[in-house]
């Protein structure tokens, strides 16, 4: 008897990769987050073609960069009713039994960070920023534990300091008050707090020198089954666009000799790797745990040589990078008098010091 293989699945064409990922949005709704995939992904295979692919190859590897499109439609429409689960649950209430245990842990969004392209709502609050710098942006759908009851956001950069070699700056928010107004009329097991953050790298000179950084927006997100008047923020706080105070990691300069007659010397800027990326996944967020939701590092060529890769580069100093991460919290900090940093850690008064996610991992994305 012969068994017949299944066949393959047909690569996805760019105009059905964003058929898919919009399948199920009002008309408005869905034409604007068409044309912002749509962007991307041209943005994203004219690279390709420069880098000498065919224009079928550019179109191919674009759209396999982007990932499955199912988390994308489930992220613009943002419920429940996005996937099979959602809908079992909905009979389950109809028909009684379970119903109670199955609407508590169903119908609430799902738990962790969706990470995606911007939609239509993100565009419209980096436009009404006028300091927001433009370029692309990696969107994050954060939805907290149950329980979480604070939040830390930290950005970590490595700096040339021997003494003190990273720079922190850390940012807390108090969910008990959000919380409370959320829950206010809501239908019950219908709620996790929810906020949207957009991250973006950006580069700066301070001092002469060549620095990347990392740009941190967002807004709150209200209840999907009851607004009860959630309002947005400009946050999660702590970035002043253009400051040199902020965060951020020297890049590397290198000179080329270029074959002219004579020959010349040109300077140019290796871009730190994780630059311009956006990447579409889900991953769980725990509570009092980190999440890092981006990361630069800095130089991978000569990184490589210290992580004990192929590079002809000898072992020299440690590699640099830097990061955004986010924390839930169990409880509310004792923030009162600020917080402390160094060695890697960070810590409110009269509570055990915070060990901080590594500046440098051999997994960029990590």
């Amino acid at each position: 008897m012969t068994r017949r293989l299944p066949r393959p699945r047909r690569p996805l064409s760019a105009d059905a990769y964003i058929h898919h990922a919009t399948r199920g949005l009002p008309r408005a709704e869905r034409l604007d987050a068409a044309a912002e995939l749509r962007a991307h992904l041209t943005e994203r295979m004219q690279e390709h073609q420069a880098h000498g692919f065919s224009p079928e190859e550019a179109e191919y590897l674009a759209v396999r960069g982007m990932g499955d499109p199912q988390p994308v439609n489930r992220g613009l429409l943002g419920h429940a009713f996005t996937h099979r689960a959602g809908w079992l649950t909905l009979a389950a209430l109809l028909v009684g039994g379970l119903g109670w245990t199955a609407y508590r842990e169903w119908l609430p969004p799902r738990e962790g960070a969706q990470f995606g392209p911007m939609n239509q709502r993100d565009i419209n609050a980096l436009f009404s920023d006028k300091d927001a710098p433009r370029g692309t942006y990696q969107g994050v759908t954060l939805t907290y534990p149950r329980g979480t009851k604070a939040v830390l956001y930290v950005t970590v950069s490595s700096t040339e300091d021997k003494y003190r070699p990273e720079q922190v700056s850390l940012f807390t928010k108090n969910l008990v008050e959000d919380e409370e107004q959320n829950f206010t009329g809501r239908i019950p097991g219908s709620y996790r707090y929810q906020e949207r953050v957009l991250l973006s790298a950006w580069r700066m000179t301070c001092g002469g020198q060549e620095r990347s950084g990392l740009y941190k927006t967002g807004y709150g997100l209200p209840s999907p089954f009851e607004n009860s008047g959630m309002s947005g923020y400009s946050g999660p706080g702590g970035m002043i666009v253009g400051a040199c105070a902020n965060p951020s990691v020297r890049l590397h300069v290198v000179r080329d000799r270029l074959s002219t007659q004579p020959p010349t010397n040109v300077s140019r800027v290796v871009p730190p790797d994780g630059e311009n990326g956006v990447m579409t996944a889900h991953r769980p967020l725990k509570l009092n745990e980190w999440s890092v939701l981006y990361r630069l590092r800095v130089d991978p060529e000569r990184d490589s040589a210290w992580f004990g890769g192929t590079s002809t580069e000898p072992k020299g100093a440690q590699p640099r990078g830097m990061y955004v991460a986010v924390m839930p919290l169990d409880h509310v900090p004792n923030n009162a008098d600020g917080y402390s940093w160094g060695g890697m850690s960070v810590g409110f008064k009269g509570e055990e010091p915070i060990p901080l996610p590594p500046l440098v991992t051999d997994q960029p994305g990590g």
